[in-house]
């Protein structure tokens, strides 16, 4: 259930990353995840398809991909935004 905390945190990153970017649109946002997040990713973008209306990421999709070398406490961080 933590998916929509990390849904809500990845959205306001990507939110200042496309403002200070100048994006007018988010098509697609990755998170690396480390092995013990727990995070599954076809609920997160339940969560995501679902809070992205009427934002400039309407239409957008967030991968995960798994990365061992991730431990202790940081175990996801937002490691790509594409958009334009």
């Amino acid at each position: 259930m933590h998916e929509g905390a990390v849904c809500r945190e990845v959205m306001d990153i990507a939110l200042r990353v496309a403002e200070q970017n100048e994006l007018t649109r988010i098509e697609r946002i990755v998170v690396a995840a480390g092995p013990h997040s727990c995070l599954n990713e076809q609920e997160l973008n339940f969560y995501f398809h679902v809070a992205q209306e009427g934002t400039c990421m309407e239409g957008a999709w967030i991968s995960v991909e798994r990365d061992e070398t991730l431990t202790g406490v940081s175990q996801m961080y937002v490691r790509t935004i594409e958009g334009e």
